[in-house]
């Protein structure tokens, strides 16, 4: 339904929308109420009121000519019309425009100041004996404050529209910044899930192929084929593509949400150790012998993002891992707390990326830079290269401000039972 306004609000939005028709209608009032009753004083006062009159058509296009116009036509009166006329009034709404419309300061005094000059000739012109010089300074004195109340109502109304001006301007920065910082935190969003489905999808596939190239080997030179082996071998890659799809469709999900702040959306709160191990399960499944350091506590009373990036973290680097460090390598995963946050560190004894990359002529991917980006936005820092010994080694560091017992996460305790340390297999 459409919202009801005032009369004068209406007109106020119709003179706004179409100044030029406002204008005619003006100049076409004032001559029928002004100008034709100064012919009763004869022909040269109609002809000096309608002269007066007829250029407040175009007085908003051209302020300055028609303020010499109307001053030009005041003269000719004083000195045609030894008296004053209704037509009169068309000089204050000159004086108004000028001061109301143009930018130009020096041209609006020069109004204020021809008004006051007209103010002192028309009382000199207009007074009568025996007191003429009274006359002559009551009716100046008249004349001029009008005439400087009406200069400075023009004022006042170009100050408010410039202000208008200013406030619309401001506003349409203010929601061009606004969209600006919707698709900001849009692209944002669309780069932390490419970054989800990226860990996802290298991880599940790496997974997935370590698994069909051991499966394909042994089909080939085992004799007899084990029916069981093979059995687990398929498993294990159904259970993890499942997985991997489930996760990405979650990541999907997230995107389609108007009020997701990102990829702590995609896991609950419940992510800890029980996590961890399942994390490190699928990789040990793969074939990769993994060794685990988890403190039982490390998990305690920290938020969800930063638990999700611990996990985030270790199955990047066990994926780096199994594609990088040979078939006969070993990783090593150490979650700890330490005084400022959370240590995690993964190492392997393998070939190494560099060495991996010459062997079998694979490029590195984006999970190096995906973790630094993530860690970074958690004010943490991640440090990757080879070891001295041989090998690949990833540290990162985590700060974790402690959460109020109102605001911990539910299972932010160690799983019932855990140990904490699982030896290699």
């Amino acid at each position: 339904m459409r919202q009801r306004t005032f009369l004068a609000a209406r007109i106020d939005q119709w003179s706004r929308e179409h100044p030029r028709r406002l204008d005619l209608a003006l100049t076409g009032l004032m001559w029928l109420v002004s100008g034709l009753p100064s012919a009763l004083a004869g022909l040269p006062a109609f002809l000096v009121a309608t002269a007066a009159i007829l250029p407040l058509v175009v007085r908003r296009r051209f302020p300055a000519a028609v303020l010499l116009w109307s001053a030009a036509v005041f003269g000719v009166q004083l000195m045609v019309v030894p008296i004053p006329l209704p037509a009169d009034l068309a000089q204050a709404v000159v004086v108004y425009t000028v001061a109301a419309h143009v930018v130009s300061l020096p041209i609006r005094l020069l109004a204020l100041g021809a008004a006051l000059a007209g103010s002192v000739l028309a009382g000199l012109r207009w007074s009568t004996p025996p007191e003429y010089l009274v006359n002559v300074f009551k009716n100046a004195a008249v004349l001029g404050i009008l005439s400087v109340l009406v200069w400075v109502i023009g004022n006042l109304v170009r100050g408010r529209q410039a202000n208008m001006s200013a406030l619309r301007e401001a506003s349409a920065r203010l929601e061009e910044s606004r969209l600006h910082r919707e698709r900001f935190v849009v692209q944002q969003q669309r780069v932390a899930a490419a970054r989800e489905i990226h860990d996802i999808v290298a991880h599940s596939l790496t997974v997935v192929i370590v698994q069909a190239d051991g499966a394909e080997y042994a089909a080939e030179h085992a004799h007899p084929w084990d029916r069981g082996d093979a059995g687990r071998v398929f498993a294990t890659i159904g259970r993890t593509a499942r997985s991997a799809l489930t996760e990405v469709r979650g990541v999907i999900e997230v995107l389609r949400e108007a009020d997701a702040d990102g990829p702590d959306e995609l896991r609950g709160a419940g992510l800890g150790l029980a996590e961890l191990r399942q994390l490190v399960d699928s990789v040990r499944a793969a074939g990769l012998a993994v060794e685990v350091e988890a403190e039982p506590a490390a998990f305690d009373d920290v938020p969800t993002a930063i638990r999700f990036a611990v996990l985030r973290v270790v199955r990047e680097s066990l994926t780096n891992v199994l594609k990088h460090a040979g078939p006969y390598a070993a990783a090593h995963v150490v979650v700890a707390r330490t005084q400022g946050g959370i240590m995690v560190r993964v190492e392997d004894d393998g070939v190494g990326v560099a060495d991996a990359i010459t062997d079998h002529g694979s490029k590195p991917g984006y999970g190096l830079d995906g973790m630094r980006e993530r860690l970074r936005a958690l004010g943490g820092a991640l440090e990757a290269g080879p070891r001295p010994g041989g090998g690949f080694v990833v540290d990162a560091a985590i700060p974790v401000a402690v959460l109020p017992p109102s605001a911990r996460p539910a299972g932010s305790a160690a799983a019932p039972g855990g140990t904490g340390r699982s030896g290699k297999r």
